[in-house]
């Protein structure tokens, strides 16, 4: 977008700044040389981090959806910022802020209007809420399409993928192997995940993330999701994805060639890379990180998805055979209520391969077609599916 200013500060939006990939980018912006300024920041409930984080970095609005503490956040008051309460509070700034980038941070199906509005409006969107993609990817594509925003990938998979791919025709592209560590549960039987307890999912062995996307690495349900996300993303069919178990987490995508040759994207496991490559766009900004010592390292090992025991890609094939359709938003609500009634203890480990599995089975899908139709199958397989366990 041009716009004539005073200064060449970029202008960007962190919504889900409180989380995970919203810390890390306020982290990675402060490493940066040139002057980044986060114009809106965005929370879901948490309203104390928030106000630490609006304190420091002191942008032109800040946004709660549903706070924790809306006492607290009515009666803050920082000089310069402008506080607003609700989703479409949230919608309405990225619309008039003026914004060059905006970073979708949000965890789960709720982040898919501010991903719409950020593309209807016209601003790069730095995507690391793969879910948008997973729901509504042809939407996102016609309104980057429409607009000449471009959708740029966060997730590390997608980001190493995009790298290796650089100025390649994508015609000799045979194949994207994207890599998945395998979860906390690696090497288990069946018989042995019955019993397994909350805490025990939640332990990632090398990434730190949050609950919903921790429980989905222990499922290979996030590996799903990311399948579906390249799909979108790089247009290929879903045999051209296959997975690798790769426990050391080095290696975080590759792309093999028609010619026989394959460029690997490695690196250690550190979300601050990928968010540093989006938020620069490409160019490659010096920044803090451990460099890759694979003499230290030792041995790189690949293995199979045990199918068997984690049934998660064979359950989701038939959304990746069905792109474009309402399968995907199936697909993301009902393992989300699932991972939230295992979280609450309402569901076993192994229910939750179920549950998803009964939500496709009995869905009819459509072409999708509008925001709006994405939002109802979300709310209907929700409803399903929380009848099924409560």
């Amino acid at each position: 977008m041009n716009r004539q200013r005073k200064t060449e500060q970029r202008r960007i939006a962190i919504l889900g700044s409180t989380g995970s990939i919203g810390t890390q980018a306020l982290a990675v912006m402060a490493e940066a040389q040139e002057p980044w300024h986060p114009v809106l920041l965005t929370a879901g409930k948490r309203v104390a981090p928030l106000l630490q984080q609006v304190h420091h970095q002191q942008p032109e609005c800040c946004v709660v959806i549903d706070p924790d503490d809306l006492a607290a956040f009515e009666t803050a008051g920082v000089q310069g910022t402008d506080f607003r309460v609700g989703e479409q509070h949230q919608l309405d700034a990225i619309a008039e802020l003026d914004l060059d980038l905006v970073l979708n941070g949000i965890t789960g199906a709720a982040g898919l209007r501010a991903s719409i509005a950020t593309l209807e409006a016209g601003i790069d969107l730095a995507l690391a809420n793969k879910e948008s993609l997973v729901t509504a990817g042809a939407l996102l594509k016609r309104c980057a399409s429409a607009s000449g925003a471009r959708i740029i990938p966060v997730d590390s998979e997608h980001s190493a993928v995009m790298q290796c791919i650089a100025d390649s025709d994508p015609a000799a592209i045979r194949r994207i192997l994207l890599t998945a560590s395998g979860g906390p549960f690696r090497g288990m039987t069946r018989d042995q995940l019955k019993d397994v307890t909350i805490e025990q999912a939640l332990q990632h062995p090398t990434w730190k993330m949050g609950p919903r996307i921790s429980i989905d690495s222990a499922t290979l349900f996030n590996k799903v999701l990311e399948v579906i996300e390249a799909q979108e993303l790089f247009g290929l069919p879903p045999d051209g994805i296959e997975v690798l178990v790769h426990p050391q987490s080095i290696v975080h995508a590759i792309v093999e060639y028609q010619d026989g040759s394959s460029i690997a994207h490695l690196g250690e496991p550190d979300m601050r890379v990928p968010i540093r490559y989006a938020l620069h766009q490409g160019t490659r900004a010096a920044g803090q990180f451990r460099p890759l010592d694979l003499v230290e390292r030792g041995q790189l090992t690949f293995e199979q998805v045990d199918g068997a025991t984690f049934p998660a890609l064979e359950i989701a094939q038939v959304v990746m055979d069905h792109p474009g359709t309402t399968f995907g938003a199936v697909l993301n609500a009902a393992d989300e209520e699932a991972v939230a009634g295992f979280l609450s203890g309402s569901v076993g480990f192994l229910q939750i391969y179920q549950l998803v599995e009964k939500a496709l089975q009995q869905h009819s899908p459509e072409d999708l077609v509008s925001l709006e139709q994405v939002i109802e199958t979300d709310r209907e397989t929700r409803e399903r599916v929380r009848s099924w366990y409560l």
